[in-house]
This record gives C-alpha cells, sequence and structure tokens, in this order.
C-alpha cells in the first residue's frame, strides 16, 4: 500500500510540475498576466461555464490592466497575448500583417466543410487572397450602386409591411426579428432567389423558409450548440476527430441546389442579371478556377447570404434601439432623410445614402457601444518581437494567437469622454482627425478588414431611411435597459431581445 501510495503521490507531483510549467510563460517573459489559473482550463472557466463569452473576458483582462501595453491569459494551456495600445493593435492589422495574416479558425475535412472552407474568413495561407477576389469584385462602388437599386425595392416592400401593421396603432415588434426579415430579403435576392419575407407566405410541403435555414448556422445556443461551439474554438484537434460540421447539412445542400439551378438557368436563358450571383459567375468565368463551378458559386452564395443576414441585422437593431431611446437624435436623423428624399426625387438612391452623414455618425456611436463581436484574434505566421510604449516587450512565435479587445478599446475613457454616453458627434472631422484610428473598429483593419463593410452600410442605411422616413420608433416596456449582453452568444445581443414600438407618422 505504501508502495501504491508513493507512486500516487509521485505521479500527482510529476502532474502538478507539469502543469505550473505550462502556466509560466508570461513569468519568463516579464509579462503582466492574469491570476486565478484553472489547471487543465487556464482562465477559460467564466467562459466553458457560460458565465461569459470571450470577448467579455477579454474586456475584463483590458480594464484590469490598464497600466500595461499588453497583457497575458491562457486559454487551456496556450498562452494568449492580449494586447492594448492602439499603435500595437495597428502593428499587428497593418503595418505587420504578414506576420498576423491568420485567423484562429481552422476548418478541416472538407467533405462536411467545403461551402465555408471558401468563405474569405476561414481561407488559410496566401489562398485567401483567392478567396476575397470575388467579393471586393462584387462590391466596387459600380456594382454597390446596382445592387443597391434593389435595396431600395426591398425597403419599400418593408416600408408597405409596417404601414399595414400599423393600421390599427403602434406596432410591438422584437426589432432582430424585423431587420433579420431586411437582411434575409436583401442576401436572398442577391444570390437571384424569392423569399417573400414581408409577404408572411408559407412554403409548400411545410419546407424551411429561406431565413429558418440561416437561422440554422446561427441558431440559439443549446448544450448540443455550446459544446461543439467550444469545442471548435478551443479544441480543433478534438473537433477534427468528432468531424463537427459548421454548416448545417440542409443548409449545405440548398445552397448546392439554388447554385446549380441558377448556373442552369442563366445558361439556358442567356441572361445577364445585376445581382451578386452574376458578379461572381462572371468572376469566376474570366479569372478561372480548379474547383467545381457549381461549388464555388454555392461557397460564394452562402458566406455573402451569412455575412449579410446575421451581423447586419444586430447592427441594424443596436443602432434603432439606441435612437428609440435618444428622441432627439432619432428626430434629426429623421429630419436629414426628410431632405435628402426631397433633393432626390422621392428616391433612396446611393448618392442620397452617401449624403446622409448625420446617421452615419449615429451608426458609428452605436457600433463603437455595441461591438457585433468585441474581440479580434490573430494567429502569428512569422517570428516577431512586440514592443510597448511601456518598453513592455514580447517575441511572438508562429502558431502563437494574439488578442485584442473592441469592447474594451471602444469604451476606454482614455480615448472617448465619458464614453458610456451616446454622442454621435463624436465622430465629426475634428474628432475624426485627432483620434487614434486603431480605437475604433466596427469592421476590423487592414488587408482582411471586412469585405462587405460598404455593402452593410448602405443596407443599414437604406433600412432605417425606409423606416424612419415614415414611422417613429419607441422603446417599448418589454426592452430591458441598461443593456446586458446575453453571455451565452457569441455575437453581442441583449437578454430579453431587442424590444420597440413603432407608430406611423401619417396617422
Amino acid at each position: 500500500m505504501e508502495l501504491i501510495f508513493a507512486t500516487v503521490a509521485f505521479v500527482l507531483f510529476l502532474l502538478y510540475f507539469y502543469i505550473s510549467w505550462q502556466y509560466n510563460y508570461f513569468q519568463k517573459n516579464e509579462i503582466p498576466s492574469a491570476n486565478k489559473i484553472v489547471p487543465g482550463l487556464g482562465h477559460m472557466l467564466p467562459v466553458f461555464s457560460e458565465k461569459k463569452n470571450l470577448a467579455t473576458l477579454c474586456e475584463d483582462f483590458y480594464n484590469e490592466a490598464k497600466e500595461y501595453s499588453m497583457y497575458g491569459f491562457y486559454e487551456l494551456c496556450s498562452p494568449v497575448l492580449l494586447v492594448r495600445e492602439p499603435e500595437l493593435v495597428k502593428n499587428i492589422l497593418l503595418t505587420n500583417f504578414s506576420s498576423f495574416s491568420e485567423n484562429p479558425f481552422k476548418l478541416d475535412y472538407q467533405d462536411k466543410n467545403e461551402l465555408f472552407s471558401l468563405n474569405p474568413f476561414f481561407v488559410e495561407g496566401d489562398k485567401w487572397k483567392e478567396a476575397r477576389a470575388p467579393h471586393t469584385h462584387s462590391f466596387s462602388s459600380v456594382k454597390l450602386k446596382q445592387i443597391t437599386f434593389q435595396i431600395a425595392k426591398i425597403a419599400d416592400k418593408m416600408n408597405k409591411y409596417l404601414s399595414n401593421q400599423c393600421k390599427n396603432g403602434e406596432f410591438e415588434t422584437n426589432l432582430k426579428k424585423l431587420c433579420k426579415k431586411f437582411t434575409g430579403e436583401v442576401s436572398s435576392t442577391a444570390i437571384g432567389i424569392e423569399t417573400h419575407n414581408f409577404e408572411d407566405l408559407k412554403p409548400r410541403n411545410n419546407e424551411m423558409t429561406y431565413n429558418e435555414r440561416l437561422d440554422k448556422v446561427f441558431e440559439s445556443p443549446s448544450f448540443s450548440t455550446v459544446f461543439q461551439q467550444t469545442v471548435r474554438f478551443y479544441l480543433p484537434s478534438l473537433a477534427k476527430l468528432f468531424r463537427l460540421a459548421v454548416t448545417p447539412k440542409e443548409v449545405n445542400q440548398y445552397f448546392r441546389q439554388i447554385a446549380k439551378t441558377i448556373i442552369q438557368n442563366r445558361k439556358k436563358d442567356n441572361l445577364i442579371y445585376n445581382d451578386f450571383a452574376q458578379f461572381v459567375i462572371d468572376f469566376e468565368k474570366s479569372h478561372g478556377t480548379k474547383l467545381n463551378e457549381e461549388t464555388v458559386t454555392a461557397a460564394h452564395m452562402l458566406s455573402f447570404a451569412t455575412d449579410v443576414y446575421e451581423t447586419s441585422a444586430i447592427t441594424m437593431s443596436f443602432l434603432i434601439i439606441d435612437m428609440a431611446n435618444q428622441p432627439a437624435i432619432q428626430e434629426k436623423v429623421r429630419n436629414e432623410i426628410v431632405s435628402l428624399l426631397k433633393k432626390y426625387n422621392g428616391k433612396l438612391t446611393y448618392d442620397a445614402l452617401k449624403e446622409m452623414t448625420y446617421l452615419e455618425k449615429v451608426l458609428n456611436e452605436s457600433q463603437r457601444m455595441h461591438h457585433i463581436t468585441g474581440i479580434f484574434s490573430k494567429i502569428c505566421t512569422k517570428k516577431i518581437k512586440l514592443v510597448g510604449k511601456d518598453e513592455l516587450s514580447c517575441v511572438i512565435k508562429p502558431g502563437q494567437k494574439v488578442v485584442f479587445s473592441a469592447y474594451g478599446l471602444q469604451m476606454d475613457p482614455k480615448y472617448w469622454q465619458e464614453p458610456e454616453k451616446f454622442n454621435p458627434e463624436r465622430f465629426n472631422e475634428e474628432n475624426n482627425k485627432t483620434r487614434h484610428k486603431f480605437t475604433f473598429l466596427p469592421f476590423g483593419e487592414g488587408p482582411r478588414v471586412c469585405v462587405g463593410m460598404r455593402m452593410g452600410v448602405i443596407l443599414i442605411k437604406m433600412a432605417v431611411a425606409a423606416i424612419l422616413k415614415d414611422f417613429s420608433v419607441e422603446v417599448s416596456p418589454k426592452m430591458i435597459f441598461p443593456i446586458e449582453k446575453d453571455e451565452s452568444s457569441f455575437f453581442n445581443s441583449p437578454k430579453g431581445g431587442f424590444w420597440v414600438n413603432i407608430r406611423s407618422l401619417n396617422n
């Protein structure tokens, strides 16, 4: 028995020594780091127990380390460097982009993730440029003007839908549901199909609607989905073993069938369309690809649909709830919209949207206070030494992760006076010139900045203009204030949802 106890004690000692050795990286490099390490989990216990998501955890670390340019913590046993200084963020995203060109999410097992593996966000190495090219081509100023015309038609549909809902007085709604009707209609129209979101038509044979299919990608957290997200993000080798797919099977099949049908019909009819699907098809024809045409087209359609659908709807929801909570700002935005409608003969044109400068300030301020993801992560691809203004330095080696907190930077009183106050004038020309550019990162920055950034701003402005020109928006008693983050959600979402009352100005 003594020998067994001695053996167990020795094994436990070795295990303790090994775990302690795993967690001395920042101490050896003289980088301040977070306390309360849980052996085997590092600092991830609040994330795994759903008390905080990773973005909130990093915001807490950001605020905890006010005196430092960089701060360390551990994802399981892996050291992660949190960068706090805007100039270092610029160094990572732009100046030394070649040393941090990788995003942290990897998709293996091509048979299950083939469509998403061609998404510009997930593509590794130099192939990301190739995957991004059709999107960059599709979002040129000329193409955006053509797409804006289609978005304006959808905005009219939403306006008529709201008029019908407000016939008997005000209309109480969860904004995100309304906004997803709009973004779903935009994304479906752009890839060449009709969804009739504002007509509430039910599909034949009880099939899922277009929005329901996309919701499968962003479905509400449950034990199963949270477990899968945790494994995908933090245990990629285990995700590979279990062959966990990012794209639900029915969504994969649906987009492949759409791509096949559209390609066949357009070849047969020999017609040219001004939509995203046509732009991608034309680009692939002119540049060529080794992959199957239908697969590539389906992949780009799915990328476009998911990029437009969820994040734009959340951004739009936060923007409208902020204006509902600030009636004076809402009225000022409405006056700008009405004035520009008179100038452009009642049409919401591309040029009219560009001139909505006050609305853009309000959008920027809303994005500052409610960043969609709250965090950016990069994987080092080439050894580099980072040095802060406080002379802290750290040599980052290939494979190591660095993160920075968008929540922290965008709510830091060092860069934003009274950051908790909603003030669109922060984004006037004078303030924009004096503020460090990398303290405001709604779409990221550098070569891998969100490719659909301009498209996103256009559709959000269009939707808001279509609503505010004829309707007032007020906060519903169901809305929870002050807003609390739903920590179980990957994207920033408020507990209880976005609840407003919409009232027609024409009644």
